[in-house]
């Protein structure tokens, strides 16, 4: 009995009504409802279907194409690029830690030093 469940299972599992299954919408109408919810001036990645790899800030997302401004050490001006052409696209964030924070931990870690060792200076004192 249980065999015969089993073969049953494994029967019902590799064939199955495989017409029912929804069809997937096409690749670019995918990126134009993710591209256009994202905000106006966030960094984005976007990889294209020739193997171009673009880290860029998004300037519109337009129902036919995106603006993009990529981010290049020579400023570039801003691209056109068809949904279609996209192979994916993702947010950017931001990483690393900035500027002011680099500064406030060296201080930080400074002061610190300076009283521990004053402290230890203090505590040898007799």
């Amino acid at each position: 009995m249980k065999i015969v469940t089993m073969l049953m299972l494994m029967l019902m599992t590799t064939v199955g009504p495989h017409g029912a299954f929804a069809q997937a919408p096409p690749e670019g109408d995918i990126w134009r409802a993710f591209a256009q919810k994202i905000e106006a001036g966030a960094r984005v990645k976007v990889r294209l279907h020739d193997g171009q790899r673009v880290t860029a800030t998004l300037i519109r997302a337009d129902p036919e194409e995106m603006l993009l401004q990529p981010r290049t050490r020579i400023p570039v001006p801003v691209q056109r690029i068809a949904y279609e052409q996209v192979a994916s696209l993702e947010r950017d964030e931001a990483r690393g830690i900035g500027a002011g924070k680099a500064v406030a931990l060296g201080i930080a870690s400074g002061v610190g030093a300076f009283l521990g060792t004053l402290l230890i200076v203090i505590a040898t004192i007799e």
